[in-house]
């Protein structure tokens, strides 16, 4: 058994979790029913993503490194053509006004 990753966010250690069953890389996670009762910051007893096999170590570190380490988005900020506001390209409407962003 060999840990992965240990994080106090519980809902993203389930998310890799899915990713590894998916991809059929036996895991677990330890100390989940710990974390939910209290907030526990002492490093042992915090939720642990687990591997079974030492040997997938490198396979499962390699799939969520894209998850884990998302790449920043290429895309740039758009300016409102009726407020001027500058707008984040994920946004479709300008936050200020809620013109829609110019083809």
């Amino acid at each position: 058994m060999r840990d992965l990753l240990t994080s106090l966010d519980s809902t993203r250690l389930g998310y890799y979790k899915s990713i590894l069953d998916e991809a059929e890389i036996p895991c677990f996670i330890r100390n989940e029913t710990t974390a939910q009762l209290a907030n526990i910051f002492i490093m042992p007893l915090q939720p642990t993503l687990c591997l079974l096999n030492d040997a997938d170590y490198d396979q499962a570190s390699a799939l969520l490194r894209s998850y884990h380490s998302p790449q920043p988005s290429s895309s740039e900020e758009w300016p409102c053509h009726a407020c001027k506001e500058s707008n984040p390209a994920s946004f479709e409407l300008c936050w200020n006004c809620q013109a829609a962003k110019p083809e």
